[in-house]
């Protein structure tokens, strides 16, 4: 809890100290063009023989603080603009100097044009620049569009990027490629997984307002890691300023069907407002290591040093808080610019959801229905806390080196209470049953990076050292049960006999730990100076990565101290009073025990060492070809145990991975790209470690597989991509994607009952994945003589996936062929933005779907399970005050259409959502916010 107070403590001494240092030398003015007067947004300004730069903001205009006194030569830039240079500007101390720049277009320039300063990258048009001039097929979002969106956090942003979805609200989908198949960075580092289960980061940690840019490279090339074949995506957070400026946002937001409404939460300590787990649920120090061990006497102890907290903490839902404080500061040491920016960020949302959750029998032919299993009706309650720190230094010691030096924590907290009533038909009783659980997330991820031109910037070098950490702490996951008579409405207890059920009545305890450790070094040489011909150049690089996660978890159950002696008055009291200090003992009452198994605990590393090599092949200005190699050793091991014994994973596998990427130039505008490469999938540690969980919600239970092999994948891509002027794009993909040895769920037949199933992991025997892509991004600006058109642009991008996978021998009871779970046929984002600069007004409306694709994989008699389309339409509009103070109002989904998984019971291949079995069906309600940022300075 000291520490948490320390960071804001320190958080705002920074931004106080940011404030009193503000100089006032400085160069201001606007950019616009010589025609129409518009504004332009992203010029680059720069004081020559100096590391100082900005670019211009959305009304065109520009300020570079902390300026030295002196005599200057100012240059601003932009794409098809001619470059405007202005000589002999003098700054005197304590003055302000103002220039405006009418820029003229000059039709003779290519679309990109090449700078000495540094590029806005969180402009759309700097995100385009970037995906231009890649070496290989990406796509891309910038911070600009995200402020359009209104979106909160990178799981809503990285939606809007063509060919991806998110699961979940947290796991990256690409291009119909479970998270398993994608690598996720940040800032060109690795980022640490939070999830126990499976291979992802979890994007919903990450504030919106801490994105600079997102960028997702979709082909191969031997500069990117290797273990990959939906995507790797690249969150770059905010490091250099372009301004000194502190900025506070707050926001507020109305929830149908939660705020203002009674709402239950579990007790997660009384740290939980800032997402931090007080301890005050966690397993005593001195609590047994294995209760089948303890005696009679240290059981009972154990059973009481327990919280008595089986019942929900009642109150009201408020409206959900945001809070961001932002400050950046710009040093001007000797003309070297030292830069930092500090941003912290807190949220804290309620939600409420009633979920029907129905499951059913195999499929008989001769009746032609399935027996339903249960008819559940779960209200559960959620409060989702996030706290957040960015602390980011860079300094420009000239145009050639900058050192940078980032930092980001991020804290998230969920606390859910669910109340599940209903009735099970298989076991013949009406529930009433309860869960508590507490789940506490958070990571860190630093880096120390450097960029460097040498040898006339014939020579390009940049390095990045590493370190991230994540934690996911899960304490006293708390389930109970309780019956309903039918008859009378009375509640009776369920309290096992003989063996415990944890999923009935018990207690479960998780804790994981995984560190990162990277290091990264590129350098590029280019070989001849003729850059009219001839001009290649070769690139090479080393990675190195060391990975460790330790795993460790409790189940502890509750039973019948004595079949014969139980109190059976206990069971109609209420929970409170089935627990209290007298009920605990080895005689009448009941008794604790210990559920836990050899495979609840592993502990796992990872060691990768990679060394590539990349030929840059250009021909004039038509043709550019990179093709390398790259080769990965990667060293994979784990340690755990099941009843057979100790369980040893020790995996040493080395890989060569060529990729060659074709770019043609039809003319400045135009381009062609073509791609080929070979990546790989590795068994993640929660796959290979034979530890098994029972999910509540779902009634499942999700195995690993010790025996995986490395999936291998050979990537072809086509892309056509026209930029028709500043900021707009036109582009069409086509891919392709052959597995061998794909990592699959399967199910296990046998295990389970009550409507349970198990799954584990296998290594089907091939897969195909493919698809088309189109992206648009046009303004309407100049097609008519339309004032409110020439203020409108539009995004549009949409893709068709079509995959297929053969389980071969171990589709045991399963469809030997099937789409990839998780993948949809189709997906469409569109959004369409209004803009008026002088009014100070924007409109933005954003439209959302995804296909059918599924959720869950079925066996024989018991089809997979889709998640259904959800048409989703959000609204934000936003008006500008003045230069300080700016207003938004934002509606997200609009519609309202229910969350839907849905089987096809009747087995006719179409879901009909009236006739078809509905396995689970919730609203999540609309949202309505209401957010007031003010700019200090």
């Amino acid at each position: 809890m000291r520490l948490n107070v320390l960071f804001l403590v320190v958080g705002f001494l920074l931004i106080s100290a940011n404030v009193m240092s503000q100089q006032t030398n400085s160069i201001s003015g606007r950019v616009t063009d010589s025609i129409s007067g518009v504004p332009i947004v992203g010029a680059t300004i720069i004081l020559e023989g100096t590391s100082l730069s900005t670019s211009s903001e959305l009304d065109g205009s520009f300020r570079v603080n902390t300026v030295l006194p002196g005599r200057y030569k100012v240059t601003i830039s932009y794409i098809s603009y001619k470059s405007k240079v202005f000589e002999n500007i003098v700054v005197v101390k304590g003055e302000a100097k103002v220039i405006d720049a009418k820029m003229v277009h000059n039709q003779e320039l290519l679309s990109e044009v090449v700078v000495s300063g540094r590029r806005l990258s969180g402009t759309e048009l700097g995100i385009l620049s970037e995906m231009r001039k890649a070496t290989v097929i990406a796509n891309g979002i910038s911070s600009q569009t995200i402020q359009r969106t209104g979106d909160s956090d990178a799981a809503q942003v990285v939606k809007r990027i063509p060919g991806i979805t998110i699961v979940d609200n947290r796991f990256i989908n690409i291009r119909g490629l479970a998270e398993r198949y994608n690598s996720v960075q940040l800032n060109n580092v690795v980022a640490p997984s939070l999830e126990t289960d499976i291979r992802s980061f979890s994007f919903d940690l990450i504030p919106s307002s801490q994105i600079d840019r997102i960028l997702v490279y979709k082909s191969p090339s031997a500069e990117i890691p290797g273990d990959f074949a939906g995507g790797v995506v690249k969150i770059f957070v905010k490091a250099v300023p372009d301004k000194d400026q502190l900025l506070i946002e707050y926001g507020t937001s109305y929830r149908e069907n939660a705020t203002f409404k009674d709402f239950q939460l579990p007790d997660a300590g009384k740290a939980n407002w800032l997402g931090f787990n007080s301890g005050k649920n966690d397993l005593p120090i001195n609590f047994p290591e294995n209760l089948r061990k303890a005696t009679s006497s240290e059981r009972n102890a154990a059973g009481h040093s327990l919280h008595n907290s089986w019942v929900p903490n009642t109150g009201k839902a408020y409206l959900d808080q945001k809070l961001n404080l932002t400050s950046s500061k710009r040093f001007n040491i000797n003309n070297k610019l030292l830069s930092n920016i500090t941003s912290i960020n807190y949220s804290n949302s309620k939600t409420n959801y009633i979920i029907e959750r129905r499951d059913f029998n195999t499929f008989d032919e001769v009746g032609q229905s399935s027996s339903p299993i249960y008819h559940y009706f779960d209200n559960q309650y959620n409060l989702n806390v996030r706290l957040g720190i960015m602390h980011n230094w860079a300094f420009r010691i000239n145009q050639n080196h900058t050192l940078e030096f980032k930092n980001l924590y991020n804290q998230f907290s969920t606390s859910q209470y669910t109340n599940r009533l209903g009735e099970n038909y298989e076991a013949a009783y009406l529930p009433d049953s309860h869960s508590f659980n507490n789940l506490f997330r958070g990571i860190y991820s630093g880096q120390l990076s450097g960029s460097h031109k040498i040898n006339e910037q014939k020579t390009v070098a940049d390095w990045v050292v590493g370190y991230g950490r994540s934690n996911r702490d899960q304490p006293d996951y708390k389930r109970y049960r309780s019956d309903i008579d039918a008859s009378t409405g009375e509640r009776t207890l369920y309290v096992p006999t003989g063996a415990a059920a944890a999923e009935f009545l018990g207690r479960f305890y998780s804790k994981m730990d995984e560190k990162v450790v990277t290091g990264t070094f590129n350098i590029e040489h280019r070989l001849n100076n003729d850059e009219r011909l001839f001009n290649p150049s070769i690139k090479i690089g080393a990675y190195v990565e060391g990975k460790d996660r330790d795993f460790k978890s409790r189940n502890i159950g509750y039973v019948r101290a004595n079949s014969s002696l139980f109190n059976t008055d206990l069971l109609t009291k209420s929970i409170t009073q089935l627990f209290e200090w007298e009920n605990i003992n080895t005689t009448n009452g009941i008794r604790i025990d210990e559920q836990s198994n050899p495979n609840d605990n592993y502990s796992a590393s990872n060691r990768l060492i990679a060394g590539y090599a990349n030929f840059i092949l250009p021909y004039q200005d038509k043709l550019k070809l990179i093709a390398g190699v790259r080769i990965e050793n990667n060293i994979q091991k784990l340690e755990s145990a099941d009843d057979q014994g100790l369980v040893n994973v020790d995996n040493n596998i080395t890989k060569f991975l060529p990729s060659a990427n074709l770019t043609y130039n039809l003319n400045i505008k135009t381009l062609l790209r073509a791609a080929y490469g070979k990546t790989l999938n590795r068994p993640e540690f929660r796959e290979l470690a034979p530890f098994s969980f029972y999910d509540f919600d779902l009634n499942f239970t999700n195995k690993g597989n010790p025996d995986l092999r490395t999936a291998t994948i050979d990537n072809y891509d086509i892309k056509f991509e026209h930029y028709p002027s500043d900021g707009e794009i036109i582009s069409l993909s086509v891919f392709y994607k052959r597995f061998k040895n794909p990592i699959e769920t399967v199910f296990i037949p046998g295990a389970g009952s009550g409507g349970a199933k198990t799954f584990s992991f296998g290594n089907a025997e091939v897969a195909e994945n493919k698809g088309i892509e189109l992206e648009l991004k046009k303004s309407f600006r100049d097609l008519t003589g339309s004032r409110f058109l020439n203020n409108l642009s539009l995004m549009l991008n949409a893709s068709y996936i079509d995959s297929e996978v053969r389980l071969g021998d171990i589709a045991l009871r399963q469809s030997g062929d099937r789409p990839l779970q998780g993948q949809a046929p189709y997906i469409v984002n569109t959004g369409l933005f209004y803009k008026d600069a002088e009014t100070g007004w924007q409109v933005n409306a954003m439209y959302n779907v995804i296909g059918k694709r599924i959720a869950y994989i079925g066996y024989e008699g018991y089809p997979d399970i889709y998640e259904m389309p959800r048409n989703i339409m959000d609204l934000n509009i936003t008006k500008v005050i003045n230069q300080k103070l700016s207003v938004k109002a934002s509606f997200n989904d609009l519609f309202n259409q229910p969350y839907l998984l849905l089987q096809d019971g009747n087995l006719d291949g179409k879901f009909d959502r009236k006739t078809d079995q509905t396995i689970a069906h919730f609203q999540a309600g609309r949202l309505v916010g209401l957010s007031f940022t003010y700019q200090i300075f």
